[in-house]
């Protein structure tokens, strides 16, 4: 669940990132989309400029004012004039203004201005920008106008008239209505006037750079022209907004690749680093994955935590060691456990060996006819095969018990007894044993009755294990004491103890192991290695634990914790 919501945390922020990321880009976009719109307006009509596009170009110093280069091209293109007043009406600075404003006021300026900015970079002292058009179509038109001879098709322009037709014109053309030019006037006038620029005039009566008079009775036509002013600005600006929308266009893909990448790189460098984890498991290389290089692990730093791009795999990471450590124990534990076979298997074959061939001896030797054996050497070769017949019998039985216990098909039959009692008849069987009289075995029970359910038989069978590996492995002289005690009426504590030669860690540690041997396999009455590994499943039968303390030197203590089931 954690990681679950991990990831939706994650992914919930990286969107957010992400969108944030691509806001802030569009409103840069539209801000530049707005600003390169807003200049081309303004080249297009500069009525339209802003107060910041005004200002920017207007430089005051000195009560003088100065008009930048771009924006005395713009306001020649389009006719008009430049003018700055003071806050009191001065006029401090002009371009191409009528003549009586170079040294007038405000009361001088014609009362068809078109608009006007205020200039806000200097707030102490605001200064005002006026913008005016001339109407140099009208005024050129009227002035040539009266100066054309309709009845010679002629222009007989004045020196007043040329001079207007200079400042607000260029050119001039008395055209007949085929659209041959008759006359003209200036350098930039056309030699020929086409039909579609004679019905385009007709049509509008004026465009932006020509205007036309025609004259009813002679059907002539007056066109007066002008070219238009080059400017460079405006393609300046337009070669700004293309490289702009090119720019624009290579860093939007270059983000969406980089994002690409890093999101394929954020989320598939931990998921390859977890299949080469899970491909090392698979072929049994119980490790995390390192670097090849440093062979540092790579999910973790050197202070030992988990690296910043791994956070979000935590939960996997833990698995996966768990996993790994779970798997490398079991690997341990089956080669320990194969060893352990191995070892179990040659031992329990020497044990199988040793007394079929003392039986088979024996045998031979008193089934042949070469000696006459006496009836006392007859009873000493039977006890001989006897003795080794019952071990045999017991290996035999100890493999049937640890198959049917392996199989679960091991039957218990639980009774209440007294459970002092079925340990004081095992016992009685080791006092009774003058194989043992060199050892002191004592009992020391609870007061009073433990009364219990378990099963007699298989319980006797465990202290009867317990009991002779104390004798059987302990030298002379070994006091070994069982002792009962029941805690607050609930619990049964058994403990066999001796003072003998005890156990190293290693044996104690697989004591109870079913494959291990820790006697001597070259004595037929070593064991079989099974009895403490039946010993261990019986109790746990019995809803028991049983474990052992023992150092080398300093005895052993088998603790068997049993509840009490009424």
């Amino acid at each position: 669940m954690k990681t679950h919501r991990r990831f939706i945390v994650q992914f919930l922020s990286q969107l957010l990132v992400l969108f944030f990321i691509f806001t802030v880009l569009a409103i840069t976009i539209m801000a530049l989309i707005g600003y390169f719109l807003e200049q081309t307006e303004t080249f297009d009509d500069l009525t339209k400029a802003s107060e910041s596009f005004i200002e920017s170009r207007v430089e005051i110093e000195d009560e003088t004012a100065q008009f930048d280069q771009d924006l005395q091209v713009l306001a020649e293109e389009q006719d008009g004039w430049l003018a700055v007043l003071t806050e009191k009406g001065e006029i401090i600075g002009t371009f191409h203004a009528p003549d009586n404003l170079a040294e007038g006021n405000l009361a001088t300026l014609p009362s068809d201005i078109t608009t006007y900015w205020e200039v806000q970079k200097y707030p102490e002292h605001p200064y005002y920008v006026v913008f005016g058009i001339y109407d140099w179509q009208g005024n050129a038109m009227q002035a040539i106008q009266e100066n054309v001879s309709w009845e010679t098709q002629t222009l007989e322009l004045s020196a007043a008239s040329k001079q207007i037709l200079d400042i607000h014109a260029n050119w001039t053309i008395l055209v007949d209505d085929s659209g041959n030019v008759l006359d003209s006037y200036g350098q930039e006038a056309p030699a020929a006037y086409r039909t579609e620029d004679m019905l385009a005039i007709k049509a509008k009566q004026k465009t932006d750079h020509a205007a036309s008079y025609v004259h009813q009775p002679s059907q002539l036509t007056l066109v007066v022209g002008k070219a238009p002013v080059s400017s460079s600005l405006k393609t300046n600006i337009q070669g700004t907004i293309n490289n702009s929308v090119i720019i624009i266009a290579i860093l939007t893909i270059l983000f969406l690749l980089l994002a690409t990448y890093w999101y394929a790189h954020k989320f598939s460098s931990p998921l390859l680093t977890f299949m080469r984890w899970l491909q090392n498991l698979r072929q049994g290389i119980y490790e995390e994955p390192v670097n090849q290089r440093t062979g540092q692990s790579v999910l973790v730093n050197k202070h030992g935590t988990v690296k910043k791009k791994y956070h979000l795999y935590k939960d996997l990471i833990v698995t996966l060691t768990q996993l790994t450590t779970i798997l490398k124990e079991r690997e341990s534990e089956r080669a320990r456990t194969s060893q352990s076979r191995e070892e179990w298997i040659s031992g329990i074959s020497h044990d199988l060996k040793t007394p079929l061939a003392s039986i088979q001896g024996y045998a031979n030797m008193m089934e042949s006819g070469d000696y006459s054996w006496s009836e006392e050497e007859i009873r000493d070769f039977a006890g001989i095969i006897g003795e080794k017949s019952m071990y045999l019998k017991d290996l035999i039985e100890d493999l049937n018990i640890t198959y049917q216990l392996k199989n679960q098909e091991l039957a218990i039959m639980k009774e209440q007894a007294d459970i002092n009692e079925c340990i004081r008849r095992s016992l009685l069987q080791f006092f009774n044993n003058p194989i043992y009289d060199d050892k002191e075995l004592r009992f020391q029970p609870e007061a009073k009755e433990i009364i219990t359910s378990f099963d007699a038989k298989w319980f006797q069978r465990v202290m009867d294990n317990l009991i002779a590996n104390a004798l059987k492995y302990n030298p002379a002289d070994t006091v070994i004491t069982v002792s009962t005690e029941l805690i607050e009426q609930h619990l049964i504590v058994i403990k066999v103890m001796d003072n003998g030669v005890g156990m190293d860690k290693e044996t104690v540690q697989h004591l109870f192991t079913r494959y291990y041997r820790g006697t001597n396999t070259t004595e037929s009455d070593s064991g079989t290695g099974l009895g403490l590994a039946i010993s261990k499943q019986l109790i746990e039968l019995h809803d028991g634990s049983i474990s052992v303390q023992s150092k080398p030197g300093e005895g052993t203590t088998i603790r068997i914790l049993l509840p009490v089931v009424k």
